[in-house]
This record gives C-alpha cells, structure tokens and sequence, in this order.
C-alpha cells in the first residue's frame, strides 16, 4: 500500500482554480448545465415529488434551495431532493471509464454547501473538479469486474467519496479532514443493483444517496469524528471487498495529468447509456435502407459482458423499466422515431405495436466487445428483414460520448428543452448565461433564486 486514500486527500486539498486546464473548465460547466437542466425539467415527475415531499415533512434547519419550488432545507435534505430530480428520468451525464453518473451527486451536495456557506463559484468549481477527479480514479481503479457481477452500483459505491472530499474541501477542512471525511464515506457505500431486472422507483434516488451521505461524511469529520486510514486501498477497504479484478495504482494514477473529466458523456436519449450505441445503430440502418417497423424480422444487439444484463429487461412493468429495456427502446427508436422524455410514458409501455416489436429485439453478451473497447459503452447491432437481408452495425462511440461528443451548444439546446417552459424563455437565457459563468460569482447563493419557478 502507498496511502492512496491520503494522496487523494492531499491532492484534494491543494487543487487549485489555476491547476485546471481551459477544456476541462468546459467539459466541468457542461456537466453543470446538464444537471441543473435535469434537475428542473425533472423535477415534477411523480417519484421526484414524493422524494420532496417526504424530506419537506421532516423539516430542518432551512440552509439551501430545493430547485424550482423554492422550499429550503438543509443543506443534508436539499442535496438529497435536487440529487434525485437530476437523476429522475436517466437523462443526467454518466461516464464510462468510471462508470455511474458523477454530475448527479456532485452537482446538487457542492451546490447545497456553496449556498449555505456563501463560497464564491469559483471556490464552488475548483471542489467540483477535484472530487469528479477522486470519484473518478475510484471508479477507474474499480475496473469493470464489478458491474459484470452485478454491482454494487458505482454510483452509491463510489459516490459518497467524491463528495466528502469536494464537500470537505469547500468547508475547508484540510488534507487531515478531508482524510477522515473519506475513512467515514466508506461506511455509506453500497447500493444493490437489482433494479436493472426488477424495476422499481428507488434506482431514482441512487445518486442522491451518494450526496447526501457525502455531505454527512465530512460534516462528522468536521465534527471531530475519525475514519480509519486505508478506506479504499486496506485489506479491508474500498477494493478488496468489492473488486477481485481491481487497480490500486489507478487510485492515483497521473492525478491531475489523466483528467477523468475527459471522459464525461451526455445522453441524447433518456436510457440507460449503454443503449444508446443501440439506439445509434438502428437507426443508422433504418435510415440507410429505408425500412419500416413491419420490414424488420428482428434485432439482436450484442453489448460487453459486464453491461449486457443491464439493459435486458424483456417485460418491462414501470417506466424505470422501460428505460432499462433495448428492447422497448428499439421499439420507440423505429415506431416513435425518438427516444425523449416525451416518449418513455406508460401508454407507449401498453401499446400493442410496441410490445410486438419489443418482442423481436433480444439482448445477447459480447464479450470481445468488452475486451476491445475498454472504458466505453459499444453495441453490435444485426437487424434482420423479413425479405431475408441482414444488416450489421457495430457503434463504438455512440452519440454523446466522448467519442462523438455534443457541442456546448447542443448542451444548451438540451437545457432549454428542460427549462424554458418552467421558468419562461427569458429567465432560461439568463441562468444559462449565469452557469457558462458560474466561476465568476461572488458568492454562490445569489445562483438558487434563479432556479425557482415563479408562483
């Protein structure tokens, strides 16, 4: 062992503004567009008002904003509640080197403390880089052995570390605190993966458990609560336990040279992002060879061995489901034409036309796929025609990933479709000139008032 749980802390704490190169500022204001976009266009869908709800119930001492209603919590609850709305609907940033969706729970927990401690964006921006960085090596050193056995997620399994050490950074707390905040994190990290096959409404708070016990975590080491040192990289820590395939070299591996913020994507489609490279391949060859849903016999996508259960539900039975299933995403992709929001309802679930054709899409392990594209999310795609032609398509690098990135302005367009009609088109040009510039405010709790809804 070399510490690695210490050097994380270390670089943490001395990670500066002027330590992060001009294209990872942007790539980090992107995913900040992106989540406070998914926060507000999400945040009225039913599971994302009974998550609200409930922690509004339980009160609190009121030190940040809950987006777009207004309500003030603390910073612990309000993390939790802008966490799930930005996760709510599979359409937030994910990151397929180190797995999980990294904008989701750091975003709301860095934005909750700024607020409450008056921090400058600038201060907000450099803790939000440094512990995508940390979450990210974490994830990196998991490897993908993890997901090939089925979890435990890495959102929930990694995420309580990047944000203690964001969260601790912002407070202030040293490389010492932010140690302890880290050695404490690890008592909050899990989170059973069996979603992907039994569906289910808690997959939407995943991330908001990371926030939320990140938050928690270093508020306790601030307290003068201890962790124990080698929380990931001890005979009993982080790797060995959940990982027989892990990398503790990569914990720490060209920290601050190998930007994990490099690999952000962002997602098109409101899937899980393994099928997007699905969804790229079909429509590539449906749009090719001008085919309709009735001239297709049926579709075999074939994804990496540690992803293909992932997005395998056959009979979906709730929305969460239906956006974990390839085969009722094909469906919408060739029946509907697109795959938003607007189309993953629970009438297009019961809609005969896309059941039927649901039912010629199967799901099949690829395993050289994995051993070839490492750190990304591809599909083998052979769609086969009832006339007795068969097309192939292997997407490596579906749209929104690093490898076929959205612009900036594509980013934006995707936030306005979210948030325009919530706060009106002219307060929506304004806080997305505000978030391009978030590193320019003098204090961070200016920013909140501008993501509530009029009443």
């Amino acid at each position: 062992m070399a510490d690695e749980t210490r050097q994380l802390a270390e670089f943490t704490e001395k990670f500066a503004y002027e330590h992060i190169p001009p294209r990872i500022r942007t790539s980090a204001l992107d995913v900040v567009v992106d989540q406070i976009g998914c926060e507000i266009g999400c945040s009225d869908l039913p599971w994302a008002i009974q998550v609200k709800d409930t922690y509004l119930k339980s009160g609190g001492t009121p030190e940040a904003t809950i987006v777009r209603y207004g309500d003030r919590l603390s910073a612990v609850s309000a993390a939790f509640v802008n966490s799930t709305f930005g996760q709510a609907f599979e359409y937030d940033d994910l990151n397929p080197l180190v797995r999980g969706h990294p904008g989701a729970k750091l975003v709301p927990s860095l934005m909750a403390i700024a607020e409450r401690d008056h921090c400058s964006g600038r201060d907000f921006l450099t803790a939000f880089v440094a512990a995508y960085e940390v979450r990210g090596h974490i994830g990196w050193a998991l490897s993908p052995e993890m997901m090939t056995r089925g979890g435990p997620h890495f959102g929930t399994t990694c995420g309580p570390f990047g944000v203690a050490a964001g969260v601790a950074k912002l407070m202030r707390l040293g490389a010492d605190g932010i140690c302890h905040a880290l050695g404490i994190a690890g008592t909050y990290s899990g989170g059973l993966m069996q979603y992907d096959h039994g569906g289910g409404s808690v997959k939407r708070i995943f991330c908001a458990v990371a926030a939320s016990s990140g938050i928690q975590a270093a508020q306790l080491a601030q307290a003068g609560i201890t962790g124990p040192e080698g929380i990931l990289e001890g005979e009993r820590g982080l790797l060995r336990i959940y990982s027989t395939q892990f990398r503790t070299e990569r914990l720490v591996a060209d920290l601050g040279k190998k930007w994990m913020m490099e690999h952000v994507a962002f997602k098109p489609y409101c899937v899980v992002g393994i099928i997007a490279a699905a969804i790229d391949g079909v429509k590539k060859i449906v749009a090719t060879h001008n085919l309709r849903a009735g001239d297709i016999e049926s579709i075999d996508v074939g994804y990496p061995t540690s992803h293909y259960q992932h997005a395998a539900i056959s009979s979906p039975h709730d929305l969460l489901g239906m956006q974990f299933s390839t085969a009722y995403s094909l469906a919408l992709t060739v029946i509907k034409g697109s795959n938003t929001p607007r189309d993953y309802t629970l009438e297009a679930m019961d809609n005969e036309e896309i059941k039927a054709f649901a039912s010629r899409v199967r799901v099949v392990e690829d395993a050289e796929l994995g051993k070839l594209y490492e750190g990304k999310l591809p599909a083998r795609v052979k769609l086969r025609t009832r006339s007795g032609s068969v097309f192939e398509e292997l997407v490596v690098d579906a749209r929104g990933s690093p490898g076929a990135p959205l612009s900036a302005a594509e980013i934006d367009d995707k936030f306005r479709s979210q948030v325009a009609d919530v706060i009106g088109t002219d307060r929506c040009e304004e806080l997305l000139r505000v978030l391009r510039n978030v590193g320019s405010l003098d204090d961070m709790a200016k920013l909140p008032p501008m993501l509530v809804a009029s009443k």
